[in-house]
């Protein structure tokens, strides 16, 4: 039994200094501590609604103002990296219908960016961002009903293409200073 006991002991202890020396042995891979963007600043320049959906453009400035920001980029005129926008794809189709009338929707939406270095003249397209969810509303009733649910997820689905826009920003290949 003491044996047992013994030879328990020593296969953790083992097993501790085996993690302990493969962590400490720089396998490349290392904890992130806080998030760390390449640059801190950005300056969001022209968006383009190439959509008939009015007022797309505002809203993803405003989210992408949002979403920067809370993500630790200062948005700012005299940033070095400037970003542009084209809102490529804005659709909403009918899943189901209830006497003739649909209930529920589908929202489509997607973008096209580019970060452009000012100091380099670099431009770094970023092509079909879209949402990474399937945004999905059920609207019944009154017209003004449907519209809001619309506009709500409308908002939702350009923050979430704002963090998918970050997300690519900071693991892909660009600059870190």
């Amino acid at each position: 039994m003491q044996i047992n006991n013994l030879y328990s002991g020593r296969l953790g202890l083992a097993t501790a200094v085996f993690i302990i020396v493969f962590m400490l042995s720089g396998c490349g891979y290392s904890v992130m501590k806080r998030f760390s963007p390449p640059f801190n600043e950005i300056y969001i320049a022209n968006i383009n609604n190439n959509t008939f959906e009015p007022k797309l453009q505002d809203k993803l400035r405003r989210a992408l103002a949002e979403t920067l920001s809370e993500y630790g980029f200062e948005v700012t005129a005299a940033s070095r990296y400037r970003l542009e926008a084209d809102i490529t794809k804005f659709e909403i189709k009918s899943i189901s219908e209830m006497d003739l009338i649909t209930t529920e929707y589908l929202l489509l939406l997607s973008c096209n960016f580019r970060l452009i270095d000012t100091q380099t003249g670099s431009v770094n397209k970023i092509e079909g961002i879209s949402d990474p969810f399937t945004k999905y509303f059920i609207a019944k009733g009154k017209l003004e009903r449907v519209i809001a649910q619309k506009e709500a997820e409308t908002d939702s689905s350009m923050r979430d293409i704002s963090r998918e826009l970050i997300r690519y920003i900071t693991h892909k290949a660009i600059e870190r200073k």
